[in-house]
């Protein structure tokens, strides 16, 4: 090896390790880019947790494992239909109520949000969605608990809607839970009609 290259090789070895602290190899998520909605990976978590929470992953008989919310990145989905198809006002409790929620739940209900127990996080959010009537203001704070609560809840009633109609439209769900059949279907010549219900 000649002076040049190994000169060479050194340059590249020492640009390269100036570069290699600002790699980051952590399991932190990539942030969703967003137009209108101004929410970090920190937040972002919490969605996909809440998201997890609403439809988790589930182990059937055979022992295999039905992926989740979670496995299957729909807080992704949820943020892009935020961001993109409600209003302004709708947005804005949003994020309000997805900044506000740990913060709500440690104070009043005596737990933060998330827990390690999947039975744990379904009732918290199950206590929060029921909730009629804010509990006493705290001196000093900022937003009133009806005014927290109030965006919580919409935040929770969003997050659902969106998180299911991503499920089924995802496609797990379209080719394993519900495999898409060319109508008319398969003909059938002999069906009994015992025990049909009819809507």
């Amino acid at each position: 090896m000649d002076r040049r290259s190994a000169l060479k090789q050194a340059a590249l070895l020492a640009g390269g390790l100036a570069w290699l602290p600002s790699c980051d190899f952590g399991p932190q998520r990539a942030a969703v880019a967003l137009d209108n909605l101004q929410l970090d990976t920190d937040l972002q978590d919490l969605l996909a947790k809440v998201a997890a929470t609403i439809i988790p992953s589930e182990e059937n008989e055979s022992g295999e494992i039905s992926p989740g919310a979670e496995e299957m990145d729909l807080y992704r989905f949820i943020l892009v239909m935020v961001d993109d198809c409600l209003p302004s006002e709708d947005q804005t409790a949003f994020s309000n109520g997805l900044k506000q929620l740990t913060l709500f739940t440690k104070a009043h209900l005596e737990k933060p949000f998330p827990q390690k127990e999947q039975t744990e996080n379904e009732a918290i959010l199950t206590q929060l969605m029921e909730i009629e009537e804010a509990p006493a203001a705290t001196e000093g704070a900022e937003v009133s608990p009806a005014e927290q609560l109030k965006d919580i809840q919409t935040f929770l009633g969003i997050t659902k809607r969106y998180t299911i109609q991503g499920y089924m439209v995802s496609e797990y769900f379209m080719t394993e839970k519900f495999p898409y059949k060319l109508v008319p279907g398969p003909y059938q010549a002999c069906v009994s009609t015992e025990g049909l219900t009819v809507m």
